[in-house]
């Protein structure tokens, strides 16, 4: 390789956050097309541009990888919360993003990945700090902002209920939640719960 052909191979090199960006979306698109039980760490690599050694210096295993792939999307990133203006929409947006999150990546890697990883409770998977419930804290804090809903509401419940019941849906068909599915989530458990606090 010539002088001038290694620095424009450097010059272009993704490091730090772009190239993990680049390697978790690889991730998702190998899941998307190859499903978990065939996803390698190979087939990432030769997407993302990368190789294998860079991989396992920041991830152990496709588990991990994986993992790290549906962490990324969980909370939303702050400029996809929805802000429609009013509760019921907003909740309706949080529950479509999260379908189709899921439909990208957690329905394609669910049931392998607790075959592989075995007895550890979900919520240490995706939430191993914790849940922060950051979106819908947001969500809620608008509302009781447009005095839709009292403060007094946003309970430690409320926060996790609309997503806990979607999450439900999610794993328990193994499929993406319809329109109606979402709605009656909104409009007959959550609303009805949260308004009249």
């Amino acid at each position: 390789m010539s002088n001038s052909q290694n620095q424009d191979k450097l010059k272009n090199r993704r490091t730090g956050k772009e190239l993990e960006a680049a390697i978790l979306q690889a991730v998702r698109e190998e899941l998307k097309e190859q499903g978990y039980s065939n996803l390698s760490m190979n087939g990432v690599a030769e997407r993302s541009g990368t190789s294998k050694a860079v991989l396992y210096r920041r991830w152990a295993n496709r588990a991990e990888i994986v993992l790290a792939a549906i962490r990324e999307r969980v909370p939303l990133p702050l400029e996809e919360v929805p802000n429609y203006g009013n509760l019921r929409d907003d909740v309706c947006g949080v529950l479509r993003a999260m379908n189709q999150n899921a439909t990208k990546v957690m329905l394609k890697a669910f049931y392998g990945l607790v075959t592989e990883i075995g007895a550890m409770p979900l919520a240490s998977l995706l939430f191993p700090e914790g849940r922060h419930n950051r979106t819908m804290t947001i969500v809620l804090q608008r509302a009781v902002d447009r005095g839709e809903v009292s403060a007094e509401s946003v309970t430690s419940r409320m926060l996790t209920l609309p997503g806990d019941l979607a999450r439900n849906e999610l794993i328990l068909y193994n499929r993406p939640m319809s329109e109606q599915t979402i709605a009656e989530i909104v409009d007959e458990v959550f609303l009805p719960l949260v308004l009249k606090r």
